[in-house]
């Protein structure tokens, strides 16, 4: 049982993080349209956003992956 909700846990992190990684792509896209008029300031956050998205799936691949066979 505890495996089960392991497992779920781990694709609702690993969902949310896909989210980011999207939406840090579409702010990178919209950052780049806009050429050297927007600033680093958007481009650096867009590359943060995209950063921080993988390392949420990351983690969320890392948790689902814990043993949890002492639970049974």
């Amino acid at each position: 049982m505890l495996n089960e909700v392991m497992q779920k846990l781990s694709g609702g992190v690993g969902f949310l993080g896909s989210v980011l990684v999207v939406m840090g792509l579409v702010n990178l896209g919209m950052s780049l349209r806009d050429g050297a008029q927007g600033g680093g300031g958007q481009l650096a956050g867009a590359i943060a956003t995209i950063v921080g998205g993988g390392v949420i799936i990351g983690a969320a691949a890392y948790f689902g992956s814990i043993d949890t066979s002492w639970a049974a």
